[in-house]
C-alpha cells in the first residue's frame, strides 16, 4: 500500500511540473525529424522498448540503441545529423552530448532539472522517479510515455489509422490473431481519446444543470 501511494504521489507531482510547452515541442519533434534514436539503459531500458514499439508502429525510422558500450553507442548514432532527435531516457552524457554535437534534436525524460543532461536538451519532461528500497519507480515516466504516445495519435490520427490498417490486413493474411482478438482501427481507443473526454464533460454539464 505505501508503495502504490509513493506511485501516486509522484505521478501527481509530475502532472504538476512536467512543462507543457516542452511536452509539446517533444510531440513535433518526434513528428517531423527524419529518424528518432531511443536511449534508455538499466533499469530505464524497458522504457524504451515500450516508447520504441508505439513509435515504430506511428511513424517509423525508430533506432533503438540497446547498449553500454562506449564504442558501441557512438557506432549506433553514426549517422545522426540536424534531420534528428534523439530521447533519452536515464542515459549516458556522452550519448546526448554527441547528438547534440551533431545538432540534433534532445529530448530527455529525467526525473530532475538539475541532471546534466539538461544542458544538451532541446525539451526537458520531468517525471519523478524515486527508489523505494532497491527498485527504480518507473510508474510516473512511463505514464508520461503514455501521455507523449497519445498526443502522437491525437496529432496524425489518419496517418496512424492507416499505420493500423496495414498492420491489421498483414495479421489477417498470416493469421498471426483470430478477428476476435484484435480490433485496433474499428475501436480506435487512442484516436477518439479526445472524443470520449469531450462526451464525457458534455454529460457532466447535462448533469449538473
Amino acid at each position: 500500500q505505501s508503495v502504490l501511494t509513493a506511485d501516486i504521489e509522484k505521478i501527481q507531482d509530475t502532472i504538476v511540473n512536467v512543462d507543457a510547452v516542452a511536452f509539446d515541442a517533444a510531440v513535433d519533434i518526434i513528428l517531423e525529424a527524419e529518424t528518432i534514436y531511443l536511449v534508455g539503459v538499466r533499469s530505464c531500458e524497458p522504457l524504451a522498448d515500450f516508447l520504441h514499439f508505439y513509435l515504430n508502429m506511428i511513424r517509423g525510422n525508430i533506432v533503438l540503441i540497446k547498449t553500454t558500450s562506449v564504442t558501441e553507442m557512438f557506432e549506433q548514432m553514426i549517422r545522426i545529423n540536424e534531420k534528428d532527435a534523439i530521447i533519452g531516457i536515464s542515459f549516458p552524457r556522452y550519448s546526448m552530448e554527441f547528438a547534440n554535437d551533431r545538432n540534433a534534436k534532445v529530448i530527455t525524460i529525467t526525473d530532475s532539472i538539475h541532471s546534466p543532461m539538461n544542458l544538451y536538451s532541446s525539451c526537458n519532461l520531468l517525471a519523478r522517479s524515486d527508489m523505494v528500497s532497491i527498485v527504480d519507480s518507473l510508474v510516473a515516466p512511463l505514464s508520461l510515455i503514455n501521455a507523449l504516445v497519445v498526443a502522437l495519435c491525437l496529432k496524425r490520427p489518419q496517418m496512424v489509422k492507416q499505420n493500423l490498417e496495414t498492420l491489421e490486413e498483414v495479421w489477417n493474411n498470416y493469421q498471426v490473431y483470430l478477428n476476435d482478438e484484435i480490433n485496433f482501427v474499428d475501436e480506435e481507443p487512442m484516436l477518439n481519446y479526445s472524443l470520449i473526454r469531450k462526451d464525457s464533460a458534455d454529460e457532466s454539464g447535462q448533469e449538473t444543470e
